[in-house]
């Protein structure tokens, strides 16, 4: 069996590093897509070099640590897809801080012999107010995050103060007293904004809302769905464009309130969260090779190779023997 993945990449950083993993992808499928949405006001690529590869396109869009662009560049790469004709099954959405932890024909061979419509990470956002009987997803061995992080960034109407710096954090530091001493306004360090609280929201027995990782795998169905439903629905995306890291809950409320589709609440991503500082995951290095591969994913991150370029060797001699 086979099937055709498009490789989604959402880049921001170290283009040496992106050329190593479109390499990477490129040099065990042949026949995919890899499809690059690079940040505007991040350092350039070589779209000269990367364009020589097969199947290799790259698009530039502008975006802002945790809003609604993350999804905007993500149902733009579906748009650019279905306007250019390329028929895909799988639609694999990631960073230029991924890498494999099995060969790239292997990953593919699994997606093709799939019964399912999509791995995608969910579970209740706030699990004491599900119905019996709802789709729990991966809960409760997963959550989000706590509950006064969920409601202070979903349940408040939030203004972005430019980009978060140290020296911005800095100076909001001490602000943030005022999240501790009333409940309507909370100050966020992390993604530098003000919020104010909400008194209703879209959310009920009904449509239940569910978080989890933006990134993950989903048949061009589901992809196609989520991206004309944001179309159809602007009043609610218009909600959630004033929340914090929506593309952790969109697709997943989206697709499973939607019952049109089987799926499996794992993204097949080894992500380490547990030294979470700022909402970003561990950087992985050669410690970590057990348990990355030991978690049975298909992928990780993420690395940086000026930190520890020696992981990425090591995985190489797993997922391309004999490429040295």
């Amino acid at each position: 069996m086979t099937a055709r993945i498009c490789y989604h990449l959402q880049t921001h950083t170290r283009p040496d590093q992106i050329q190593r993993l479109v390499e990477v992808i490129k040099t065990g499928s042949q026949d995919s897509v890899v499809l690059i949405s690079h940040d505007m006001a991040a350092p350039p690529l070589d779209v000269k070099r990367l364009e020589q590869l097969p199947g290799l396109h790259v698009l530039s869009h502008r975006s802002r640590y945790g809003d609604f662009s993350h999804l905007d560049r993500y149902f733009a790469a579906v748009d650019w897809l279905d306007e250019h004709g390329v028929e895909y099954d799988w639609l694999e959405n990631m960073t230029g801080q991924d890498y494999p932890l099995r060969p790239i024909a292997e990953i593919e061979e699994r997606l093709a012999a799939s019964d399912v419509d999509g791995f995608l990470q969910y579970a209740p956002v706030f699990p004491q107010q599900v119905p019996d009987l709802a789709d729990v997803g991966a809960a409760p061995g997963y959550r989000l995050c706590k509950p006064f992080d969920a409601a202070f960034r979903y349940r408040y109407r939030h203004w972005w103060i430019g980009a978060p710096t140290t020296a911005k954090q800095r100076w909001l530091r001490p602000v943030m007293a005022v999240n501790f001493a009333q409940p309507l306004v909370r100050v966020s360090l992390a993604f530098s904004t003000v919020g104010v609280r909400r008194w209703h929201d879209p959310f009920g027995d009904n449509f239940i809302f569910y978080g989890g990782s933006f990134f993950c795998t989903l048949s061009s169905g589901c992809a196609r769905y989520a991206r004309d439903f944001c179309r159809d629905n602007p009043e609610l995306v218009g909600y959630f464009r004033t929340t914090l890291a929506p593309d952790e809950v969109f697709l997943q409320t989206v697709l499973v309130n939607s019952g049109k589709f089987r799926l499996t609440p794992d993204s097949r991503r080894y992500i380490d969260y547990s030294r979470s500082r700022n909402n970003h995951p561990k950087v992985l290095g050669t410690d970590d090779l057990i348990p990355m591969i030991d978690s049975g994913a298909h992928w990780a991150r993420k690395f940086d190779t000026s930190r520890d370029s020696a992981v990425l060797d090591l995985l190489d001699d797993r997922v391309r023997p004999g490429w040295r």
